[in-house]
């Protein structure tokens, strides 16, 4: 009995406590949040907290809105957390991405990104970025929001901003040979989200704020005072020389987070991710996370309200993780203890052909 309570001690009892006083925030000066794999306790929770039921109808509606991205994301999920999902809608997905349907999907999404720089789906998406990096949107949104401010009309501080600046880091870009091309794409994919009306109220405010010290925007309308903003050439030769006053000081820690999102979730669904960003603070979170769970952030961030790794990090997911695997635990402890026995067996056994021979 007594090596039976230590066992559970051992194997459950110190975890659990481990946990509480994790998930209470009081190992937070001893303890590091990449320290405890996040992935167990979130693929726990998804298994109980998400029916295959559920995320058939999420993928049924995906296909009928013809967004066979969103479709592709939950049949991921499924397979990560080993939720399993009916032949019926395995075909279903097989068909959607045949060559035909791939092609009707993106073509027409694709050229509007590119020529309006806006859009919705993933094709739209990544137009609209692609004609970001190639400058051409940058120019274009500075001669459109530009002409607003020289008239005096209401214009977007933030599209201006964000495009001026990305004049600013694709000459940085040439200059350091490709060194700058992450801050280049941050700033295009927060202007790409800011068209796409998927960021928040408060973080739009915030890159307002950092817009506001990252560039001189009373300098810049002189400077297109005296430029023809219709001739695209020559407004881009105009900023170009501006871009030395652009300061990236306070604003590249958050397009540097921006970037990393994109590169471990993607382009558009860093756009998508925006919706949940409310300040920088939520932007580093989700960020860490997506390096744990790549495209599948959003989604898993829909099923559980969860947008950090640490919010997974609980006694409640922890001890659904053990019950998932309650027949290794078993199983494991059920070894150990027969392995302890038999060479207690053994022992006794050569002590008594000792006494017998002594004997």
């Amino acid at each position: 009995m007594r090596l039976f309570n230590t066992v559970v001690l051992l194997f459950i009892g110190l975890p659990a406590a481990f946990f509480f006083a994790y998930q209470q925030g009081w190992l937070d000066p001893y303890v590091e949040e990449d320290w405890i794999p996040a992935g167990p306790l979130i693929q726990a929770e998804l298994r109980a907290k998400v029916s295959p039921e559920e995320l058939e109808a999420r993928i049924a509606k995906a296909l009928e809105e013809d967004d066979y991205a969103d479709a592709q994301l939950y049949a991921e999920i499924a397979d990560y957390a080993s939720i399993p999902l009916s032949d019926e809608t395995r075909a279903a997905l097989d068909d959607a991405n045949s060559l035909t349907n791939n092609i009707r999907r993106t073509g027409g999404s694709f050229f509007e990104g590119f020529v309006y720089g806006r859009g919705s789906d993933t094709a739209s998406f990544m137009g609209a970025l692609t004609s970001d990096l190639t400058v051409i949107g940058d120019v274009r949104d500075i001669a459109g929001e530009g002409e607003k401010m020289v008239r005096g009309e209401d214009y977007s501080t933030l599209v201006l901003g964000l495009s001026v600046a990305g004049v600013a880091a694709t000459a940085a870009t040439v200059g350091s040979g490709g060194a700058a091309l992450p801050t280049q794409a941050g700033l295009s994919l927060l202007k790409v989200a800011k068209k796409a009306g998927t960021l928040t109220a408060s973080f739009a405010s915030e890159l307002r704020q950092l817009l506001s010290e990252a560039v001189n925007f009373k300098k810049l309308k002189e400077t297109l005072q005296t430029t023809s903003l219709g001739d695209l050439s020559a407004t881009r030769r105009a900023v170009g020389d501006y871009a030395d006053n652009v300061s990236f000081a306070k604003l590249t820690p958050v397009v540097s987070d921006v970037g990393a999102l994109q590169r471990a979730a993607g382009p558009a669904e860093t756009i998508r991710l925006m919706r949940y960003v409310e300040n920088s603070g939520d932007l580093a979170r989700i960020t860490r996370m997506s390096k744990t769970l790549g495209p599948k952030t959003r989604g898993i961030i829909e099923l559980t309200g969860k947008t950090s790794l640490r919010a997974f990090k609980t006694l409640a997911n922890f001890v659904l993780w053990l019950l998932s695997w309650a027949w290794a635990i078993v199983a494991g402890i059920a070894t150990w203890l027969g392995g302890m026995g038999m060479r207690r067996g053994v022992r006794r056994l050569r002590r008594r052909r000792v006494y017998t021979r002594e004997a």
